[in-house]
């Protein structure tokens, strides 16, 4: 018989125990064992053992208070944090039933659980979060409105007798029939994993990370392992969980012991950052079918002590097998799920539930302690999910889950999962039956017929692929359906890919053949699907082809295949130049890569480079366009009757209204106005409502350590776009903020290197001209953040040997041809405010240099120019010979301070100012930084330009160089093909700042010159954050 359980011999992973307290009693034993020790670490707030209980106490007796009790449903609306997990532990306390809902849920899933978990009680933490979730008079406690009345109920609490019986949780999933499914898990299912299991054992004092949304079951394990063993949770937030560099600094800050993570973000962040888990004891990753390249990726780098791969459906209380991941399991390209936990029974079925033959592949059958009551009130599906069966296990009949998994045993004794045997996937940890998504897409009525795959690439990322049979060839029919399901399905059911057929292809008994399905990779319509280009004769068309379809990650590729749409970005960019170059030994275009957008487009470029035609400048502008685009339109304007004014003191503002704030400098503007004024401060970012806008904040401040939990009240999260209309906002929002606002800020920018110009209008040009549209309404004094970009290579060109801070830009438009797409759009867009300014507007313009990290701290964005640029340098171990070139590098609290200091002493008085270094004597050139660093023991060895390039390119590292994604622009060489445009910026003109200086020297505010001492700080910040080796 084809079965093995947790107490079988040689399962190294369980121990045989039963299974009698309750997860009430167990917490209690915590307490009265360890009242002092840190129960939740969260940001920078510590709540012990014994504080955590009694503020679950005093929650406990306002539910009761409002008829909570065994088993009732309270539906829980609440994020990560402490507040949550004592409201956990107060429903245990009354053995109550918890239904967590994800608040990233549309209104209609949350109203269906309400309804379909009939919750007696919502409980909610902010009042935001009560109104999405609220239903009718449902009885409710919001956090934020009653904390005064719960913090009146006294600190004990006796509870009714714990039972492990009980129902604790129901966790919603994906239904076949669309509706999500209620499944009741038990006290005993989640007991059974909290001891006695070294895949999940959890020691006193354990610092376990907790990272998963309330409402997946993964956050059992975090929360219920840590608490019920004298453990500390780490609360770490979605934000910092999906930032590869975030995680792997807060890993270490935090002193992480335990990580749980998804497949799918286990993938992202190893290849991210191999060694990003080297700190912990030990890391478990479950979810999804493991990919065995990334697991040796991590393991051959610098590994946690202990690397599991888990496998359990919430049916079964989360976690149901774990393996032990050594290194000699990745060879074989399957990576094993191992062996049951405690209380745990693995069979092997068939079809008729009888058991398979040794080796032979069967569906995943589980039984034991973790087996869950069901599914709520869906009787029939429960009945068919988790039959009795009688002949499993001598003298007893079981009841089982049938997970629909197929597995097998391997010669180790070991499990390995095999796929679905139904249509039911997962991505990013979500569930997605096929059949719902195809289901979907019909409904649309543009299709005939539509098939819906799960497409995998070789790094591990998953996608849903759709195969449409359209009514109607003629219309755009990818879009129309991309917008319908957009409005009626979560994002993760919207397919990434739509390839549009006349037909679908079948077998020859007449059913479709899903088999033939991946090889039809074209998202075109046509008779059939346009020819892969891969096998072409031409061989610049093959050998492109090829190139392209292994960097995407497609068996594939044809003309009309469009790169962004499969996954291609800017770091694909770099190494597909590093790739091209090696195949063809050709360098092309930055701008006529990223204008490219299909593979006829790539195509094109490369024969362009053999035939030696160069693309130097912009795609479909220059300096006369660009002279005709710095008009600013005629109808912003101040309106009639309105008073001008520079402003008043920022300590003397209600409202300031902020672009840029999830951007490095914007979060320093952000940050030093909540500390210095009382101001609110309303911060425009790109959403869909404003609880994403805000989480998006406040990712943004705990990237750079940042973030005070004090900062939230004051934050007017505006979910908007910089470069729509109206900053996309409807009309009474944008009025609203056009009155209410008594200053704007416009920090916000696009900044990218290797885009054209018309790649960056949207967000540059566009953006600028509606803030100055909003600033006009009011009228509300306007300061801008320009660059000294806005010059461009101004000795080279113009033999300049000062720019004064009211230099006019018009002689320096011609030099900006044969520099970035970024110095043109910020040339157009403050030539746009400047002509604001003599319609009457106030406005003041800041043009800062290189902006770097804190003088202080050195936490900087590492993801900027001169960060990626001596990072680069530091892995090929040289750097290009550049004379007479400086970087005005300052430091981003010296640019924030100025700025605002300027801002409330001056007002807005239509004054430029550089914020640069003060003198000549203050800034950096290359060599001075060369020595700076051998100083801080990174010595480079300098050589000519292009041989840098040359070993940039050659490094067979490249692409995981930091200056990978530039490459383009970096070789290029633009001006008749003279120099490149790095080389055109030598004998750059010095920066005068007296106007800067007069205005911020009663500020207190001193200039800080990179020197040995800062940049070992920004040194050891990239270390912390896994970018440079540690010494």
């Amino acid at each position: 018989m084809t079965r093995i359980d947790s107490r079988s011999e040689g399962n190294t992973l369980a121990v045989s125990h039963p299974i009698q307290a309750g997860l009430a009693d167990l917490w209690h034993a915590q307490v009265g064992l360890r009242p002092e020790a840190i129960a939740i670490h969260w940001g920078v707030k510590r709540i012990t053992y014994d504080a955590l209980d009694r503020r679950a106490n005093q929650l406990a007796n306002a539910l009761r208070k409002r008829g909570v009790g065994e088993e009732t449903p309270v539906a829980m609306a609440m994020r990560q944090g402490i507040e949550a997990i004592a409201a956990l532990v107060a429903l245990i306390k009354l053995g109550a039933t918890c239904v967590p809902l994800d608040l990233q849920y549309p209104r209609e899933r949350i109203a269906y659980i309400m309804e379909d978990s009939r919750a007696q009680v919502l409980l909610a933490e902010t009042v935001t979060e009560e109104t999405k979730c609220a239903v009718g008079d449902l009885p409710r406690i919001c956090l934020e409105r009653d904390a005064d009345a719960v913090a009146r109920e006294p600190e004990s609490f006796s509870g009714p007798r714990d039972n492990p019986e009980r129902r604790l949780y129901v966790m919603y999933t994906s239904g076949t029939t669309g509706r999500p499914k209620g499944v009741e898990v038990l006290a005993k299912g989640i007991r059974r994993l909290m001891v006695d299991n070294s895949m999940l054992s959890i020691h006193p004092g354990a610092r376990v990370a907790q990272t998963s949304n309330l409402a997946f079951d993964m956050s059992l394990h975090e929360i219920w392992g840590a608490l019920l063993n004298g453990a500390t949770v780490v609360v770490i937030s979605k934000a910092t969980l999906l930032d590869a560099h975030a995680l792997r600094e807060a890993l270490c800050d935090m002193r992480v012991d335990i990580l749980s993570i998804g497949t799918a973000v286990f993938n992202l962040v190893a290849h991210a950052y191999p060694d990003a888990f080297s700190g912990l004891r030990r890391l478990i990753v479950g979810g999804e079918r493991a990919n065995a390249r990334t697991f040796r990726v991590v393991l051959e780098s610098q590994p946690p002590e202990q690397l599991f791969n888990a496998y359990g459906p919430t049916e079964v209380s989360i976690y149901s097998t774990g393996h032990l991941v050594r290194l000699q399991d990745t060879l074989s390209g399957a990576i094993p799920i191992g062996k049951p936990v405690a209380h745990t029974e693995v069979f092997l079925l068939d079809e008729h539930l009888r058991p398979v033959a040794p080796g032979q592949p069967g569906e995943l059958c589980l039984a034991g302690e973790g087996v869950t009551r069901g599914y709520l009130h869906q009787p029939e599906l429960t009945r068919e999910r988790f039959p009795t069966v009688s002949g499993l296990k001598e003298g007893q009949a079981l009841r089982i889950y049938r997970s629909g998994d197929l597995a097998r045993w391997d010669e180790n004794g070991a499990l390995e999962y095999l796929g679905r045997n139904d249509q039911q996937v997962k991505i990013l940890g979500h569930r997605i039956e096929l059949e719902e998504v195809s289901k979907a897409l019909l409904q649309s009525g543009l299709l005939r017929d539509a098939v819906v795959t799960l497409q995998e690439r070789p790094d591990g990322e998953k996608s849903l692929a759709a195969f449409v049979v359209p009514k109607d060839s003629t219309s755009d029919v990818e879009e129309a359906l991309r917008d319908f399901m957009h409005a009626r399905v979560s994002k993760q059911m919207v397919p990434a890919r739509f390839v549009l057929l006349e037909r679908l292809p079948v077998t020859v008994n007449g059913k479709t053949d899903r088999s033939a399905l991946p090889k039809l990779v074209s998202p075109r319509s046509g008779p059939a699907l346009t020819r892969s280009t891969t096998t072409s004769e031409d061989p610049v068309v093959a050998g492109v082809s090829t190139i392209w379809a292994e960097l995407l990650g497609v068996e594939a590729a044809s003309p009309g295949d469009d790169f962004v749409r499969l996954g291609g970005n800017s770091l694909m960019t770099g190494r597909l130049v590093l790739r091209l170059r090696e195949k063809f030994g050709v360098g092309l275009s930055a701008y006529a890569l990223h204008e490219a957008r299909t593979l006829g487009d790539f195509i094109e470029a490369v024969r362009r480079a053999l035939a030696g035609i160069q693309d130097e400048g912009h795609a479909i502008s220059g300096p006369e366009a660009w002279r005709e685009e710095a008009r600013l339109p005629a109808d912003i304007v101040l309106a009639p009757g309105r008073a001008v004014t520079k402003g008043k003191p920022l300590t003397d503002m209600r409202c300031i209204f902020l672009t840029g704030a999830t951007g490095f400098l914007g979060a320093y503007v952000l940050r030093d106005l909540l500390r210095t004024t009382k101001a609110q401060v309303a911060c425009l970012v790109r959403a869909k409502d404003s609880e994403t806008a805000l989480a998006r904040i406040r990712q943004a401040l705990e990237k750079y350590e940042l973030w005070e939990d004090r900062f939230a009240p004051r934050i007017e999260p505006v979910f908007g776009d910089l470069g729509a209309p109206n900053l996309g906002m409807d009309i009474q929002r944008h009025r609203s903020l056009a009155e209410r606002a008594e200053a704007i800020f416009h920090v916000g920018a696009h900044v990218n290197f290797v885009k054209s110009y018309e790649g960056l209008r949207a967000g540059n040009v566009d953006g600028t001209t509606e803030v100055l549209r909003l600033a006009a309404l009011g009228p509300t004094p306007l300061h801008y953040v320009s660059t000294i970009a806005v010059f461009g290579p101004a000795g080279y060109f113009n033999d300049m040997r000062v720019l004064r801070e009211d230099e006019g830009l018009d002689g320096h438009l011609e030099g900006l041809r044969h520099d970035v797409g970024y110095a043109a759009s910020k040339w157009v867009a403050e030539k746009r405010v400047w002509e604001a300014r003599d319609r009457g507007l106030a406005v003041n313009v800041y043009r800062p240099g290189f902006v770097m990290g804190h003088g202080e701290t050195g936490i900087g964005n590492p993801d900027d120019f001169v960060a990626r640029f001596i990072r680069g340098c530091i892995q090929i171990g040289c750097c290009p010979i550049l004379p007479r070139q400086s970087k005005e590098m300052v430091t981003v609290d010296f640019v924030s301070g100025a700025l605002l200091g300027i801002a409330s002493r001056e007002g807005a008085v239509g004054k430029a100012y550089h914020l640069v270094p003060p003198g000549p004597r203050d800034s950096m050139d290359m060599d001075g930084l060369y020595s700076l660093l051998a100083e801080c023991g990174q010595p480079l060895s300098r050589v000519p330009y292009e041989e840098w390039v040359d070993r940039l390119m050659r490094d067979p590292r490249a692409a995981e160089n930091p200056l990978c994604a530039l490459v383009p622009m970096l070789y290029e060489r633009v001006y008749g093909g003279s120099a490149t445009r790095w080389e055109l910026h030598e004998g750059q003109p010095v920066y005068d700042t007296r106007k800067a200086r007069e205005a911020i020297s009663e500020l207190g505010l001193v200039f800080r010159q990179m020197d040995p001492a800062l940049m070992s700080l920004h040194l050891e910040d990239w270390r912390r954050k896994g970018l440079l080796p540690t010494r």
